[in-house]
């Protein structure tokens, strides 16, 4: 018989791992259009040879480390199995095939499990070094049944990736042990490993800088008097260093990625910070961190969380060196526009830490120690049981998880799985969506080279078009029926194309096999659709509510009658 805790103990790395890789089967939904436009889009492309780049990509403001890691993948299972020439039965290469087609879909989520893993077993780590074992265990609970990992880190988001690296970086940073601290494992830290990760997780996203430039200053804040000078200097050398070699080895990758050169971050501050067009995707108040991201990332866990700051605080035992950088990282990426909570998932690591020094406290360990010889003294009996602890963190937290990874918004991928085994029948020959730019994933999902379209929203690329700039689907969603009209009626004869690309317009577009939209948008242009020659052939449950209205619904696929 397998003992749970002693496998726990002596594989927590690959516990996790096992752990992640059944929840990657469960993430069946959509949530962010970044977990696949920004990162498989981009990589499906690069592996493959065909998929959808968007506006960002066209003009490098985006850097090319984080989708190669897909493209990796990709190739990987490119390589298993599409080309294999031993197989002599027909139907059985047929199987083969659409096997490795599920199999490319798939691939990144394995890939994401492992990302996933790997922000659990830092987790524990750094809580080791920092607090010992008993809170080490509990940070390890933590992390594992956080809504927010399962849910959250386990797509393919940049911020994903950025919060592994940045966890396993402060794994290694040099954290001052507090006075009153007791005997620590693996207490000794090596800031040249920490910077070499921190500049890893800039790589993949440079914004990740804000947290590393916190880090940084309160490492120099803290060091002793006593040679404090030639210690600081060092230490901005080695950051230096390596942030130097880091610029270089992102300029590298953008090279290939984009085939000349172009530095993404440059691009990127113009775009968001010279023209101001950060707010063209939503504005957020000053304060969003502090009352929607944090409250969202730690949920049922928050108290903890604060609880447990104020008891390394109080009681001396635990540095609260973590929780400062975590809390001028939060400051600064608040001085930003746009705001969204996924910006701060580099904070989880550092936040289930101090929720653990919390419930250490006040419920004692979670693993008691291995037997010994002569045992200790019994502890004092904890205020709080840890079975119930453990209850509480299960019945708050899953529950949240598991519906948004098989419920919420599960409707936009069911409906390419549909349309995936259409192409594959060679049914399904060309397709446009009639939503909201980017509802649904693209190529990445599909896994079939045929035309596709959606309706465009690329925002201005200057603050003086942004009154008069024309975006596709807000003109759909004002117009619907007039705009399905013109753009599948035929051109007049000697029409031309308006000179001014200011100037409102709308693209027309032969008419695909089949178009994709949501219920709500259904009913107004029923009548348009069916003027066509469409019909509905399928209709997916997506969700039990919106916040956004555009997208309320089931989702219908309509297909052009024969």
């Amino acid at each position: 018989m397998i003992d749970a805790r002693r496998l726990l103990r002596t594989r927590p790395l690959a516990c996790a791992l096992a752990l992640r890789l059944g929840n990657a089967a469960l993430v069946q939904t959509y949530v962010h259009p970044d977990e696949t436009w920004q990162s498989l889009e981009v990589a499906h492309r690069l592996a493959f040879g065909y998929g959808y780049t968007t506006w960002e990509w066209r003009h490098a403001l985006r850097g090319f480390a984080h989708p190669m890691l897909f493209a990796a993948a990709y190739r990987a299972v490119g390589m298993l199995g599409l080309d294999g020439t031993f197989l002599v039965v027909s139907n059985t290469r047929r199987r083969l095939e659409v096997t490795c087609e599920i199999a490319a879909v798939a691939a990144p989520y394995i890939l994401v499990a492992a990302i996933a893993a790997a922000v659990d077993y830092a987790t524990l780590r750094l809580a080791r070094r920092v607090a010992g074992d008993d809170v080490a265990w509990w940070a390890l609970l933590c992390s594992a049944v956080s809504w927010s990992m399962g849910s959250g880190v386990m797509r393919p988001l940049v911020n994903s990736a950025e919060t592994a690296l940045t966890a396993i970086a402060l794994v290694y940073w040099p954290w001052r042990r507090p006075a009153r601290a007791g005997r620590l494992p693996d207490a000794r830290g090596s800031l040249l490993t920490a910077l070499c990760f921190a500049a890893l997780s800039c790589i993949v996203r440079p914004t990740s800088a804000a947290l590393w430039l916190c880090a940084g200053l309160v490492l120099l804040a803290n060091q002793p008097r006593s040679g404090c000078v030639s210690r600081s200097i060092r230490i901005v050398g080695a950051a230096a260093a390596v942030g130097a070699v880091a610029v270089a080895a992102m300029a590298a990758v953008d090279r290939v990625g984009y085939g000349r050169w172009v530095f993404p971050p440059y691009q990127f501050y113009l775009f968001n910070v010279h023209e101001g067009l950060a707010t063209w995707f939503g504005e957020s108040p000053p304060l969003y961190h502090a009352y929607v991201s944090m409250p969202i990332l730690f949920a049922a866990m928050l108290p903890f969380v604060v609880h447990g700051v104020y008891t390394a605080y109080r009681t001396q035992s635990v540095t609260c060196e973590p929780a400062a950088v975590a809390l001028g990282a939060a400051v600064l990426f608040s001085l930003a526009g746009h705001m969204e909570y996924r910006f701060l998932y580099p904070l989880l690591p550092i936040g289930h830490m101090y929720a653990a020094v919390s419930i250490a406290s006040l419920a004692g360990p979670l693993l008691p120690p291995p037997a010994v010889a002569q045992p200790p003294k019994p502890p004092k009996r904890p205020r709080w049981s840890a079975r119930r602890v453990v209850l509480y963190l299960l019945l708050t937290s899953l529950p949240p998880a598991l519906y948004l990874n098989l419920v919420h918004q599960r409707g936009v991928v069911d409906v390419m799985a549909h349309l995936r085994r259409g192409a594959q029948a060679g049914a399904v020959t060309s397709i446009g969506f009639l939503m909201p730019c980017h509802s649904t994933p693209y190529y990445s999902h599909l896994h079939a080279d045929i035309p596709m379209w959606f309706l465009s929203c690329e925002p201005p690329l200057a603050r003086s078009d942004r009154a008069s700039h024309y975006w596709e689907a807000d003109d759909f969603e004002q117009h619907p029926a007039d705009f399905v009209r013109e753009i599948f009626a035929p051109p007049a004869e000697g029409e031309h194309p308006p000179a001014s690309r200011h100037r409102r317009r709308r693209q027309r577009r032969a008419r695909p096999s089949h178009l994709v939209l949501y219920d709500g948008m259904v009913r107004r242009i029923d009548r348009q659709l069916a003027a066509l020659g469409y019909e509905e052939s399928a209709r997916f449950f997506n969700t039990h509510f919106s916040g956004d209205t555009r997208r309320a619904g089931d989702v219908v696929v309509y297909s052009a009658k024969h």
